[in-house]
């Protein structure tokens, strides 16, 4: 019965060879223990391998396959266990790439009929626990999939390091379905509770992604065509990287949620203590404030997000545009324009002006753009105001912004600003999330992927502090409630 183990490991070590150097001393006690195993006697290998994996328990199914149990749950069948029925999640994102990432195995009977269908197939074998994946091959023979070339075995991986690993092996655009039994991952249900979430919100930016280009295409191409000729007096955002990283003051980011109101008569002293980042849909109220924000971000490409600014002046600010937003914001009155290029899908003529003004990484929001920059520019600690990501007390903006005006400006009879702000918060999938003093308070799904953005940036940007002022705002993991 041991052969099949040791053709697997002979098999495993020349596919991979550095994780074999990595597990050997505990690949070489699990061998040399097995090695004794020279009987058929069915009995004596069931035992001795559950003397090494005790968290198994073997048997021989109706069919004469073998199968196993896992504390009382069956990981097979007990009649035909190669039957098995995995839970698959299928990305159907429109993508020439796919990586179909393989939740445990069990004894691997569905990783191992996925490997022989699908040789040339992106495939990953999740597992963090590293004696799980090493009992399976105990079992099975698994020669068929060790000769998968776009094969990777996943041992203990950091769930917040999947995706990047998947986006290695498909490419960045990459869709990423997973095959999930629940038996199979009983054993660490929170790691691999915390892998889906990570792909289940990776399959919703993807959606996000996929139906703003569909949406934004063209209207991406025509802006990008009349800004060229902008192109050439504009720095681009790269010229201000770590421009600030010896200054000490922290930055404020100021967006247009409702919780904003609380912090508006505080902004000119903040102002003097601190960097300011005033999104578009903000820079109304910050400027009835009698003071004018160092920087100003604008990215959108639609003509409704240049009547943010529209009318309006900021001499001594630093206004923060991208490629593609609508012409006429190059037109603002202001101190400096930035250009920044995101990774639109631009034909490679449509890019060749805006080569090397440097990218701001974008969640979705103009907001997570204006985070990107600060950090970009060196900021170590940065304070958010009216960054809500929810409808505090049923709002949607702070009063006196451009959009709470065009609500009224447009109102009639018939559909008063109070039914169009009605419309806003019942329109998406509206759910309940929590602020950071632990109470209620009503979001949707769109800005939960703003918040899972800033969430999983901010974990992996340790030397940036991220604080809020406004405590009524939904509650972003890795952000803390501060006072400036």
């Amino acid at each position: 019965m041991n052969s099949i183990w040791n053709k697997n490991l002979q098999a495993f070590q020349k596919r991979f060879p550095s994780l074999f150097d990595l597990y050997k001393t505990q690949i070489s006690f699990i061998s040399d223990s097995l090695k004794f195993i020279e009987t058929e006697n069915d009995s004596d290998f069931a035992s001795a391998v559950e003397k090494l994996f005790p968290f198994w328990k073997l048997e021989k199914a109706r069919n004469g396959n073998w199968t196993a149990s896992e504390n009382g749950v069956w990981l097979h069948s007990k009649y035909r266990p190669e039957a098995a029925a995995p839970q698959n999640q299928k990305d159907d994102s429109e993508t020439d790439s796919k990586v179909s990432v393989f939740m445990g195995c069990g004894l691997g009977y569905s990783f191992i009929a996925h490997c022989s269908e699908n040789p040339k197939d992106n495939i990953v074998l999740l597992e963090p626990d590293p004696a799980h994946f090493f009992a399976a091959l105990t079992v099975l023979d698994w020669a068929t999939v060790f000769q998968v070339q776009k094969l990777v075995v996943a041992l203990a991986c950091p769930p917040d390091q999947l995706v990047p690993l998947c986006q290695s092996l498909g490419g960045q655009s990459c869709r990423i379905d997973y095959v999930l039994n629940p038996a199979f991952v009983k054993h660490d249900e929170a790691y691999f509770g915390t892998v889906k979430s990570i792909l289940d919100r990776n399959y919703s930016k993807n959606r996000i992604n996929e139906n703003t280009l569909k949406k934004f295409g063209k209207l991406w191409e025509r802006n990008a065509r009349r800004n060229a000729v902008y192109a050439k007096n504009c720095d681009g955002v790269e010229t201000f990287r770590n421009r600030f990283a010896e200054d000490d003051r922290p930055w404020l980011l100021v967006a247009a949620g409702p919780s904003l109101e609380k912090v508006l008569p505080r902004l000119p002293e903040l102002s003097k203590k601190c960097i300011t980042i005033c999104v578009d849909t903000a820079l109304r109220a910050f400027l009835k404030q009698g003071i004018e924000p160092d920087f100003i971000v604008l990215t959108d490409p639609q003509f409704w997000a240049y009547m943010h600014i529209a009318g309006l002046k900021s001499p001594s600010s630093i206004l923060i545009a991208d490629a593609v937003s609508y012409p006429a914001v190059f037109r603002f009155p202001c101190k400096k324009i930035l250009m920044s290029f995101s990774p639109f899908p631009l034909s490679e003529d449509l890019k060749k002006p805006f080569v090397g003004k440097g990218t701001l990484e974008s969640g979705g929001s103009v907001a997570t753009v204006a985070w990107s920059f600060a950090v970009l520019a060196g900021a170590r600690k940065i304070y958010t105001a009216g960054l809500d990501l929810s409808f505090p007390k049923n709002q949607t903006h702070i009063k006196g912004s451009t959009f709470e005006q065009a609500v009224h400006r447009i109102s009639t009879k018939t559909s008063t600003g109070e039914r169009r702000t009605a419309d806003v918060l019942f329109g998406a999938d509206i759910s309940v999330a929590k602020d950071y003093n632990g109470n209620d308070v009503l979001t949707d799904s769109r800005m939960k992927m703003f918040a899972w953005w800033f969430e999983s940036k901010i974990a992996a940007t340790p030397g940036v502090e991220t604080f809020t002022l406004c405590q009524s705002s939904m509650c972003i993991p890795g952000v803390r409630v501060g006072v400036i």
